[in-house]
């Protein structure tokens, strides 16, 4: 029997892959998709920020900034520090992020299908924990 630490493994390299066929009319990645999502839901952030709460480093969130910038889906102001670079949504990036946000759910939707609220709700406790212990 598979360890629920394998069974993670065999489920994300398929979800990532149909993830990415979603995002890929829209002309997003998944990191971008994320960085997006963030912004909207979270409120504008600093790459060390991003990079801190994706357990990434720095230069991947800058990167990928760079090339939502070149979209103009985001756009960078100095922050209370001039050091600081805050990332912020364009108003294009405000409608992508509907529209992507539509598109996604339905997707996690599918894959819902006879999983209830409250199993849900377990995983999402669980792997609260996981990532609580895998930071220690």
């Amino acid at each position: 029997m598979y360890s629920m630490f394998a069974k993670f493994k065999i489920f994300h390299r398929p979800y990532a892959n149909n993830l990415q066929q979603v995002l890929s009319p829209y002309h997003m990645s998944e990191a971008q998709w994320g960085l997006i999502r963030y912004i909207y839901e979270v409120g504008p952030a600093t790459n060390s920020e991003i990079a801190l709460y994706w357990s990434v480093e720095k230069p991947s969130v800058t990167v990928l900034a760079q090339k939502l910038i070149d979209q103009r889906l985001i756009y960078v102001l100095h922050g209370t520090d001039k050091r600081k670079k805050v990332m912020h949504l364009t108003e294009e990036g405000i409608v992508k992020y509907k529209q992507l946000k539509k598109a996604v759910h339905s997707f996690q939707s599918s894959l819902l299908e006879g999983v209830t609220e409250e199993e849900c709700e377990i995983v999402e406790k669980v792997l609260d924990k996981l990532q609580q212990n895998i930071r220690k």
